[in-house]
């Protein structure tokens, strides 16, 4: 007897995806699949059957619209490379999303937000109010993308990723944006990281390690289970970036399907993204490595997630 799938469906609710497969094909004029409904109880390969179900489904549904997500870890960056990207032609890009996280929210204090729907709602303490945030974000990015599209441009969302892997809340696998825009759109990821060391000194000095423990073996540890959510080739590394920004910005665009143009590096300074925090002036130049205490030191050789990472890093290359 054929292995069974490990969740087999009824009879009854087999019956019904048979049905809705059969009607499709139909429809749509492809060739049906002998096999009679009636001959449910003597057909085996039940996962065979579901499999070939699910491909007819799939093949009719339209084909959703492209959107681009810039991911990276806070301090690392980051920023630089969006404000590249936003240089681009006909590239609109929204910076730092997150549809949840109350990092910067003052609930003591009533900001004045009259376009922000999900800010007044967390003041007016409406229940469940996290359920309704994601609701409204996907929505409006939804209709962002298609408003942008319509007219020739191309959106692009840079995540704040450190909502969701570097606060108290539990590490997820997959961040929020994948997981809430996946349904909807096809997705173009662009990761970046750097070697963690001075990002996670600057995040010390900026007073943003928002999780416990406060070590960076702990922070290395976040750091490699966002990466492993993304494939090799979705990711480039900010050192490769400040050696030849404008070759490591061409395979940036080419991860995203996005157009380039020669000179796009000459105006990133006319773009204003939130989170610029780090470097001042629109020179791309290596900086020196920031000063490191002998504690600190100790804590990098005795780190085994820095170890595991020096291990990934070797493998990705972007130039």
């Amino acid at each position: 007897m054929s292995k069974q799938p490990q969740q087999m469906l009824n009879l009854g609710e087999l019956q019904l995806q048979l049905q809705q497969a059969l009607a499709l094909i139909e429809n749509n004029n492809i060739n049906k699949p002998d096999v009679a409904l009636t001959d449910l109880r003597s057909f085996h390969n039940t996962e065979s059957l579901l499999q070939r179900c699910e491909q007819v489904v799939q093949a009719s549904q339209p084909q959703k619209p492209i959107l681009r997500i810039i991911h990276h870890f806070a301090c690392s960056g980051g920023t630089l490379i969006s404000k590249c990207i936003a240089a681009q032609p006909n590239v609109f890009l929204l910076s730092e999303l997150h549809p949840t996280t109350l990092l910067g929210f003052n609930s003591n204090k009533g900001t004045y937000t009259p376009r922000d729907i999900v800010t007044q709602a967390l003041y007016s303490r409406i229940p469940d109010v996290d359920t309704l945030a994601e609701t409204v974000f996907v929505q409006n990015v939804i209709e962002t993308e298609r408003h942008v599209r319509e007219r020739g441009g191309y959106l692009v969302l840079r995540a704040h990723t450190h909502a969701d892997y570097c606060t108290n809340a539990a590490v997820p696998e997959i961040d929020s944006l994948t997981r809430l825009l996946s349904p909807h759109f096809d997705i173009k990821h662009l990761v970046t990281v750097r070697n963690p060391i001075d990002s996670f000194l600057s995040l010390r000095q900026n007073g943003w390690v928002h999780f416990k423990p406060d070590s960076f073996d702990e922070y290395c540890g976040r750091l490699l289970k966002f990466l492993n959510a993304f494939s090799d080739e979705q990711i480039v590394k900010y050192e490769d970036f400040v050696e030849q920004p404008a070759t490591v910005v061409k395979t940036c665009l080419q991860k995203l399907e996005l157009p380039n143009v020669e000179h796009g590096l000459d105006y990133i300074d006319v773009f204003k993204v939130s989170g610029d925090s780090g470097r001042t002036g629109s020179e791309i130049l290596i900086r020196p490595q920031r000063e490191t205490t002998e504690i600190f030191r100790e804590e990098i050789k005795k780190s085994e997630h820095y170890d595991k990472f020096l291990q990934f890093q070797k493998r990705i290359e972007t130039i």
